[in-house]
């Protein structure tokens, strides 16, 4: 199993836009291959950073969801709220 960590900070008053469209992103991501789970964070200190964490069976079935225009459709309307490109950690167990 894989877990991706992703980090996205956002831009000022656009945090209930992006709940609504970090929702979408992630039911398109469910009937990906490999799609365990996924838990949505965000930081105490600065509700503006924001993390998924994102459980897949395995890197090559991240690397397609990752590549998939599903993804990229979904992220079109997410960068516009970023005020920076989003950081991915990919973890697996130790």
């Amino acid at each position: 199993m894989l877990a991706v960590l992703i980090k996205r900070t956002l831009a000022s008053e656009m945090e209930s836009t992006y709940e609504a469209f970090s929702r979408k992103i992630i039911q398109a991501a469910v009937p990906a291959k490999g799609f365990i789970s996924s838990k949505a964070f965000k930081d105490l200190k600065d509700t503006k950073i924001r993390y998924t964490l994102i459980q897949m069976e395995c890197l090559a079935d991240w690397k397609a969801w990752y590549g998939s225009e599903e993804r990229r459709t979904a992220l079109m309307h997410i960068q516009p709220l970023l005020v920076e490109d989003e950081h991915i950690s990919i973890l697996t167990t130790a």
